[in-house]
């Protein structure tokens, strides 16, 4: 009895494994919050005590409620420069707590 095995490229297999749909979860989830931490710098780091990335959205959550405040001014903005330093639309929404 023999089988017929399907021979394939490396790049291909890779390309299958990171598409399931847990590891674009997990890869999605380091790269918006690298792409945060580089975008806001490590002085407001410094005040983030948590962040989260869940269905498109963007969880922060803030020691100081005046930095919250006014990071809520500039959610916007925010979030077009995470968009555009990922180089597609992952980010739907921000929301600081």
């Amino acid at each position: 009895m023999t089988k017929n095995y399907k021979i394939k490229k490396v790049s291909s297999v890779i390309k299958d494994i990171i598409n399931q749909e847990q590891l674009i979860d997990g890869i999605n989830n380091i790269k918006v919050i690298n792409s945060w931490k580089k975008i806001v710098g490590k002085n407001i780091i410094s005040y983030t005590t948590n962040m989260k990335f869940i269905n498109g959205n963007l969880y922060i959550k803030l020691k100081s409620a005046p930095l919250r405040n006014e990071l809520n001014f500039n959610k916007q903005n925010l979030l077009n420069e995470i968009n555009e330093d990922l180089k597609e639309k992952i980010v739907k929404k921000i929301f600081f707590n």
